[in-house]
């Protein structure tokens, strides 16, 4: 979803997450804003609009593949494939051996 996410699902998720009223998911207090031009493209979907659900980016995601040109679920599954990106390895995606390092790096 990140090869995607900044340039055609983002706007789309702000759009919709602002006429979507969901009793008890106002997530407007609950973190502070990292400065876009610090987050990595790949990292958007984490670290951008914060206030909105992770699960919300995921559904609005999700519908919008499904409506996708074949070749542009093509370029995802692709990119899919390829597995995660060792650079870019967070506690999520990586195997078990480099989650171990990850999280003794992150108790430090």
């Amino acid at each position: 979803m990140s090869l995607f996410y900044d340039t055609r699902i983002r706007q789309t998720v702000i759009e919709r997450w602002a006429v979507t009223h969901i009793p008890n998911m106002d997530f407007s207090g609950s973190s502070t804003d990292i400065p876009e031009d610090q987050i990595d493209a790949e990292d958007s979907l984490l670290f951008k609009d914060t206030k909105i659900p992770l699960c919300f980016k995921t559904h609005v995601s999700q519908e919008l593949y499904e409506a996708e040109e074949e070749e542009i679920k093509a370029a995802v599954r692709s990119k899919r494939e390829e597995g995660p990106s060792i650079t870019h390895a967070t506690v999520y995606d990586a195997d078990e051996e480099r989650r171990l390092e990850l999280v003794r790096a992150y108790q430090k």
